[in-house]
């Protein structure tokens, strides 16, 4: 049965949102190994998750990460060609990757997409068992592009933290700690799930500045 509308105060969802964008964008702005999607979608989740706790919804993993995957994977070639190309140009080099990549800025506005379309859904009434994709799917695009707006503005935050000697320093050894923990997943040591945990785990390190 769907949970009857919320309105939430503004300040405190907006805290959840906040928090988790931080996280998505700085996943482009470190020297990653592989530009890693499952870990983005691992702080999509987690995000997800507090949202529905925000609104008093049940919470599945299962079907967090159905909704999450279809939702995204549904817009996500536009996206890469919509923002991706444009990113690359405007954004300068951070050591020797692109610090903010077009990923820090696709994964930020995806993010920031999504909180919006399950704040939304949850506020009319709705949970994770009555999603309708068709109605969903324009919403979502709308809010990437705000969520763009919204990444853009973050992003020199990040890039002035990594451009200090402090930064140079925290961005070598978080290199070096997620290369590490490549290697433990591609030699089996640890699970995909293990995986996903520890990089979000750095990835807030980087971001709270521990």
């Amino acid at each position: 049965m769907a949970k009857k509308k919320v309105t939430p105060p503004e300040k405190n969802i907006d805290d959840i949102i906040k928090r988790h964008l931080y996280w998505a964008v700085g996943a482009g702005l470190i020297p990653v190994p592989v530009a890693d999607i499952a870990a983005v979608t691992a702080i999509q989740l987690d995000m997800l998750k507090q949202i529905c706790s925000f609104y008093n919804i049940d919470y599945s993993e299962e079907k967090g990460k159905a909704w999450v995957g279809a939702i995204v994977s549904a817009t996500m070639s536009g996206l890469i060609a919509k923002i991706g190309a444009s990113a690359i140009k405007s954004i300068p080099i951070v050591g020797t990757v692109i610090g903010a990549s077009a990923m820090a800025v696709i994964s930020g506005a995806s993010t920031y997409a999504l909180a919006k379309v399950f704040i939304k859904h949850f506020e009319n009434g709705g949970t994770l068992e009555n999603l309708e994709m068709e109605k969903i799917k324009e919403f979502y695009k709308e809010k990437v592009k705000e969520g763009e707006n919204v990444v853009k503005k973050l992003k020199d935050k990040y890039l002035n933290l990594l451009e200090t000697p402090e930064g140079k320093e925290k961005e070598r050894q978080l290199g070096t700690r997620l290369k590490e923990l490549s290697d433990l997943k591609k030699k089996g040591k640890i699970t995909e799930k293990e995986y996903e945990k520890k990089y979000q785990v750095i990835i807030k390190n980087l971001m709270s500045g521990s």
